[in-house]
Order: structure tokens, then sequence, then C-alpha cells
């Protein structure tokens, strides 16, 4: 839980630090605020998250915007190593990280809008043989992950993480033989 906690501080953190640094892009005049606020109650958050609130920031075209990230879904069944590469030939694109529910359900609703409504694809986590840490190949400093499927503290014998859904869209990480063709989802992270 610390170390949820800790990633959470840290995601939390490096966003608002990146906040600071972005260029003002409003035409509105300094004491008049903006159009958009931040939803005062829990139920608007998520469509205020998914808004056109994303100040200034865009996706590549075919890329869909989430909270903060741009992501992609890749419906050709590929290696780990050969999405990883795909991904990383479209510009700043990796393999999704998945650091909470949030992102799981972002890649849910990608796979859902090309027609997939369960099964698994491939995410960007990964470890080295014999090692028992998986990291994220996003280049981001989060080590968090949503919810495995076995438990973090599991015997994992492969060393690439996958995502797989259920038909009600509930999701969890595994791992696969890296050399197994599955679905990809790539993301550019907005921060």
């Amino acid at each position: 839980m610390k170390i949820l906690s800790l990633a959470w501080f840290g995601f939390t953190f490096l966003t608002l630090v990146h906040a600071v640094y972005l260029p003002v892009t409003h035409d509105y005049p300094v004491d008049t605020p903006p159009e958009s606020t931040p939803p005062s109650t829990e139920g608007d958050y998520w469509n205020w998250m998914h808004g056109d609130n994303h100040h200034g920031f865009s996706c590549p075209e075919g890329w869909t915007m989430h909270s903060i990230q741009c992501l992609l879904f890749v419906p050709q069944n590929m290696t780990w190593d050969e999405a990883k590469e795909n991904c990383g030939s479209k510009g700043q694109g990796s393999l999704a990280a998945v650091y909470n529910d949030l992102q799981a359900h972002e890649i849910y609703e990608e796979m859902t809008n090309a027609g997939l409504h369960d099964g698994q694809v491939w995410v960007g986590g990964s470890k080295k043989s014999g090692d028992p840490f998986w990291s994220w190949g996003d280049y981001s400093l989060f080590d968090g992950f949503a919810e495995f499927c076995r438990g973090e503290s599991a015997h994992y014998e492969n060393n690439c993480l996958q995502i797989t859904f259920d038909e009600h869209g509930s999701g969890c990480l595994d791992d696969l033989q890296c050399d197994v063709g599955l679905p990809s989802v790539c993301a550019i992270l907005l921060y």
C-alpha cells in the first residue's frame, strides 16, 4: 500500500510540476476564470477528465485523448517486442503503462471502440529473466501498477505484461511469454 501511495504522490507531484511550466495559451484575461473549471462533485469528475481540458495538448491523428495520455489500439497480433517497436515508431509512443484502474479502464475503452470486448492486449510492463521486479517502458518515473491477476507477490515466470479483460470490462495484469502474438495499446503521456 505504501508503494502505491508513494507512486501516486510521485505521479501527482510530477503532473503539478509539469503544469507550472506549461505555456499560457488562454485568450481570456488573467482575472477571468477559464470556461471549464474542475467539477465540484465526484460524479462530474470523470467527464471533466475526459473532456477538452488538456491545456493545449492534442493527440496525433488516430489517437484518442484520455486523462493523462493519448492512446492508440493496435488490433494486429504481434509479439511484445514487435508491439514495443511498433509503438516506438509512432513518434513519442510506447506500449501503454497501467499505473491504476483509471488507465486500465481507458485501455478497455479503446478496445471496445475497436469492437473487442474482452481478451488480452500487450502493455508496456516487462522484467529481466530472474528479476522479480516489473518496470514500465514509457520512460516515466512512476512504478505503480494496476491490479495483478494473481497478486503482485506471485511468482511470474514470463517477462512481459499483458492486461486481460473479461466481458464485463474488469481487467488485471498478468505475465505472458513475450513471443505470443497479441493486439497492443500504444500511449503518449501528456506531461
